[in-house]
């Protein structure tokens, strides 16, 4: 799985992000160009925007990157 190191800071969280930045890992591909990601540290988990930056996964994300995950796996079976 990818990688991925952010400054991004979560207050209270974790002490270890705060100071170094998140050490993000892929844990979920949606699509060949969308994926989810969490933080090894605090567990803060991120997804990608349409400009492929990095962004809070809130469950409003969660039920989009859903749905975007069943559309793309039917697509793929019928293909």
């Amino acid at each position: 799985m990818k990688t991925y190191t952010s400054t991004l800071s979560v207050s209270g969280t974790s002490v270890i992000c705060s100071i170094l930045g998140h050490k993000f890992r892929s844990t979920r591909k949606i699509t060949n160009h969308f994926s989810e990601y969490q933080c090894r540290c605090c567990g803060k988990q991120m997804t990608e925007d349409p400009r492929g930056r990095l962004i809070s996964l809130t469950p409003e994300l969660r039920d989009i990157n859903e749905t975007l995950h069943m559309i793309f796996r039917r697509r793929q079976i019928h293909i």
